[in-house]
């Protein structure tokens, strides 16, 4: 999978690669919220980073009942 950034707008896949880089190096704890992506796996195998995978369902419309699915990714540098 690619870096999808999902609705952030102006926030492209350079972007996340750095923020990426940015937290292999720093030497106090984080947590993040993504989508799966191809480039989060290579890092999360790289820093042995702990990460966890939700599925949720999304409401599409208030208006609707219609719902989508969405995985969203926490990763960590410590156990979670």
């Amino acid at each position: 999978m690619e870096a999808h950034q999902g609705h952030y707008n102006g926030y492209k896949a350079v972007d996340f690669e750095l923020l990426l880089q940015v937290l292999s190096r720093i030497k106090g704890k984080f947590l993040l919220s993504n989508y799966p992506s191809d480039l989060l796996g290579k890092y999360i195998i790289q820093n042995h980073w702990y990460s966890n995978e939700y599925t949720k369902s999304i409401r599409i419309s208030a208006r609707q009942a219609k719902t989508k699915k969405k995985i969203e990714v926490l990763t960590a540098n410590y156990k979670i």
